[in-house]
């Protein structure tokens, strides 16, 4: 485990002191500093920039599956699909001699895309939603067994006290969901 107990962090203390938050000027992760995932940020659309360091993102709890964003967005884009179908339709029906069949199918020429797209995402995240709340339990379990874990910095090993494992930071996420049950 730790030899020296003045240099024990518990672990969720040990990823807030690792991630930094910026308002303002964007620029890009230092050295030592280790994009967990690309950003809206990093990419330049917001002001706002939250970096990790390598073992903030070792350490930290892995995200869920499901965002309801991705279902919505595809709830926006099948709105606008519907709309711009039914505005198509309209003006085809306003032309001379109209085809019901022409009318109701052909805008589907300009509007397929964004009716795959949407029902992509609804679909998508209906099942995400589904694999999350069926991994609901283990996921509190896991946050359990996170919440307890400690950190030592001077022999860069995590451990668990009431158990006595230590393991590596890299393997956070393995000990968590697999080899150590929760109560």
């Amino acid at each position: 485990m730790c030899s020296e107990t003045d240099q024990v962090v518990a672990v969720p203390g040990a990823v807030a002191a690792g991630t930094t938050y910026k308002i303002g000027r964007v620029r890009l992760p230092g050295a030592r500093e280790v994009a967990d995932l690309p950003m809206a940020a990093t990419l330049g659309a917001s002001k706002h920039v939250m970096s990790r360091t390598q073992l903030a993102v070792w350490l930290s709890f892995p995200s869920r599956h499901y965002t309801p964003w991705a279902r919505n967005q595809g709830y926006i884009l099948l709105l606008l699909a519907a709309l711009a179908h039914l505005v198509m339709s309209l003006v085809i029906a306003m032309g001379q001699d109209p085809n019901w069949g022409e009318v109701l199918l052909a805008p589907f020429c300009l509007t397929g895309l964004f009716w795959g797209l949407g029902l992509l995402n609804v679909l998508g995240s209906y099942g995400a939603r589904k694999r999350d709340d069926s991994e609901a339990p283990a996921r509190e379990n896991a946050m359990a067994v996170w919440e307890n874990l400690c950190y030592c910095a001077r022999d860069n090993v995590v451990f668990e006290p009431e158990v006595g494992v230590s393991f590596h930071p890299s393997e956070t996420r393995e000990y968590i969901f697999g080899f150590r049950s929760g109560r």
